[in-house]
């Protein structure tokens, strides 16, 4: 199955640039399509707030929000290249509807992009929620300090044999299949064997694919998101393939220990799926 129909995010500012460049990279090297998604988030008014809230402030401010996005989808659009098709979707919700409703519009799409959050809690991190445990469907997040164009000689793969895990790698598969060079990695566990080498039975899986996948271990260690990231700047990998873990809280998901510290410090895009 090839990837041909993307979303990405819409940001405002030097990340959204660079977002966006990435994404329209990618989308010509799948020959995709690639649709802008900007959110407006409505502002809910403070409960110590006393009297009418001003409504006419509100409208200002969302449609200020909403012209913000349409600027960055003309940019988006004007540095598309003369063969690539682009559109726009804009959601406007207030910010834990917004979450589910972008989780809703990502279903309809083969992957969907987008950039590191900031800070942790943050708008981006949110939408990266609503994405990953809303729709069913892969999200890449591309990191801040990313500038070249999107990769794929070097793929590495965070395998711990979880279900989560092998949806990562199936919906990873197009992308695979352009890579020159892919390992599966694990993070050993305390009591391990040093002969026991898991991920034999996927690394036979990928070869079916035509896809050459190499094992390695990692020693125990208590960060296993910072080791991996660790040994994928060792080997140069061009991006991450790992599944995504979070747990239930009223209903909403929020992020687990090892795929907060990934988000919280990828160097290179990480590609997610749950």
């Amino acid at each position: 199955m090839a990837m041909k129909d993307l979303l990405v995010l819409l940001e405002t500012g030097e990340n959204g640039a660079r977002v966006n460049a990435f994404a329209l990279a990618l989308s010509e090297l799948l020959g995709a399509h690639l649709t802008g998604a900007g959110v407006v988030m409505d502002i809910v008014p403070p409960a110590s707030f006393m009297g009418e809230y001003p409504a006419d402030i509100l409208l200002d401010i969302s449609e200020q929000a909403r012209k913000d996005i349409e600027a960055q989808y003309q940019k988006l659009k004007d540095a598309a290249g003369p063969d690539q098709q682009t559109d726009l979707v804009v959601i406007q919700s207030y910010p834990n509807w917004a979450r589910t409703e972008f989780g809703r519009l990502a279903r309809h799409f083969d992957l969907t992009i987008l950039g590191q959050s900031r800070e942790s809690g943050d708008e981006v991190e949110l939408l990266a929620e609503g994405a990953l445990f809303g729709s069913g469907r892969p999200v890449l997040i591309v990191p801040t300090i990313q500038k070249a164009p999107p990769k794929l000689g070097k793929v590495l793969i965070a395998y711990d044999g979880s279900a989560n895990c092998a949806r990562a790698i199936s919906d990873a598969l197009p992308l695979l299949k352009r890579s020159g060079h892919v390992e599966l990695v694990t993070v050993a566990d305390s009591d391990s064997q040093p002969n026991d080498l898991p991920g034999f039975n996927m690394t036979r899986h990928l070869a079916r694919h035509k896809i050459q996948a190499t094992l390695k271990k990692l020693p125990p260690t208590d960060d296993i998101g910072a080791s991996i990231l660790s040994y994928a700047t060792d080997m140069g990998a061009d991006f991450l393939v790992m599944g995504a873990y979070g747990h239930s809280r009223l209903r909403e998901f929020v992020l687990g220990g090892t795929t907060r510290s990934v988000f919280a410090a990828m160097t290179i895009p990480v590609f997610m799926s749950h």
